[in-house]
């Protein structure tokens, strides 16, 4: 009989858990040391509001991880389907209010919700997704070669990339990736998987071959100037990527111990998109080893759970999760060191941002359910192991008697 207290116990993979306290540890270090320009500007000086919403934000993220990795992650596979149209739905109003509204970045990729604030959908769509393509290929394994298969899971991955991508590229980019590499694992027909990432391509540069020659994307002109920058960038000029490489710089090989970052109050989002940076400055290239090595092992505990999961369903939706936080992770570290254009991609766990965090603290507990029920399982095996040898060394020894 199972306890109240053993029900609710944590579990799952410990080292997980371990890496998920050193980031939010991390975080409120470095959000706090970094906020420099935004609560200049935006606060009048004033940190303690900004960061005891961060606070509350990473303590909701931790109570939302806990409660999601005590519940069976095969339940999600029976909502897949209403939570993906839930998700056009939400795409859809997020899409239009930002053409209706005055424009501005929280008009188009943010929902303003009373009592709430700012509410970005594509974080959760972004899981939704992953969960979809997980129950799609778990179900169709047997016919996962045949044509009418792949349109099936293609049309609803391009639809939700679509409604993105005219706000907000890089997830659209993001969710796309993760998606096709689900299914080349998955199985889908190699042939039909290059042909339409080919043809996605194609409609790509066109796409952007006619907002050069008419602008009708509202964000095309940010995108083209993002790559240009990136492509022609003067070293002298002050812009955002060359003050977040001076604070790299200038933080060597030990950094300039945490809370004396001098180039923070410089970059408008030294707390989000460029807090890698500010770390390497204030803790040096040990700090930048040590986040690297975090994520490394994290990378490596979240595969060994999708590869020893019970089911495919399992396996696909850590896989999944595994490729959002990696990707995120590795993007938002190119940019701060100029290997990619500004993206605006957060870095897991650590940059502020309360959508972001808490549905990725959601995902984190659906991997550790999977890892949790995965434990149990051999728990259960060895009881059962242990009972058979004990069985067969009693019937030994009535044979002897």
């Amino acid at each position: 009989m199972i306890t109240v207290n053993e029900k609710y116990r944590i579990k799952g993979d410990k080292v997980i858990w371990i890496i998920y306290i050193l980031f939010i540890l991390i975080s409120l270090v470095e959000v706090f040391s970094s906020m420099g320009k935004t609560v200049k500007e935006s606060r009048g000086g004033d940190v303690t509001s900004m960061f005891f919403k961060h606070f509350l934000m990473l303590s909701l993220g931790i109570g939302v991880c806990y409660i999601s990795h005590l519940i069976n992650y095969v339940k999600y596979s029976r909502i897949a389907k209403p939570a993906m149209l839930f998700s056009f739905i939400l795409l859809a109003i997020t899409l239009i209010l930002g053409y209706l509204g005055p424009g501005g970045k929280a008009a188009s990729r943010w929902i303003v919700i009373p009592l709430v604030g700012q509410f970005q959908p594509s974080e959760i769509v972004k899981y939704i997704t992953i969960i979809f393509v997980a129950t799609f290929l778990a179900a169709n394994k047997d016919k996962i070669k045949e044509k009418q298969t792949f349109i099936n899971v293609f049309l609803p991955i391009l639809f939700i990339c679509g409604l993105i991508f005219p706000e907000n590229f890089s997830t659209a980019a993001l969710i796309g990736l993760v998606c096709y590499i689900m299914l080349l694992v998955g199985g889908i027909n190699r042939r039909y998987w290059a042909l339409s990432l080919l043809g996605l391509l194609v409609a790509f540069v066109f796409i952007m071959f006619v907002d050069s020659k008419t602008g009708f994307l509202s964000r095309g002109s940010t995108w083209g100037n993002r790559i240009d920058l990136f492509l022609n960038n003067d070293r002298m000029e002050i812009n955002q990527t060359n003050i977040a490489l001076m604070a790299i710089s200038t933080g060597g090989l030990t950094g300039k111990f945490i809370g004396n970052t001098e180039i923070a109050r410089f970059l408008s989002e030294s707390h989000n998109d460029f807090i890698f940076a500010i770390m390497l400055e204030e803790g040096g290239l040990w700090m930048c080893l040590l986040i690297v090595l975090l994520y490394i092992i994290l990378l490596y505990r979240m595969l060994l759970i999708a590869k020893h999961a019970k089911g495919d369903f399992g396996s696909m939706l850590v896989l999944g999760v595994t490729l959002v936080f990696i990707f995120q992770a590795i993007i938002n570290m190119m940019v701060s060191t100029n290997l990619l254009p500004v993206t605006g991609q957060t870095l897991p766990f650590i940059s502020y941002g309360g959508t972001s965090f808490i549905f990725s603290s959601f995902a984190l507990g659906m991997v550790l359910n999977v890892s949790r029920n995965e434990n149990q399982k051999s728990k259960r095996e060895i009881i059962i192991e242990e009972d058979i040898s004990s069985l067969d060394t009693t019937n030994k020894e009535e044979e002897d008697l």
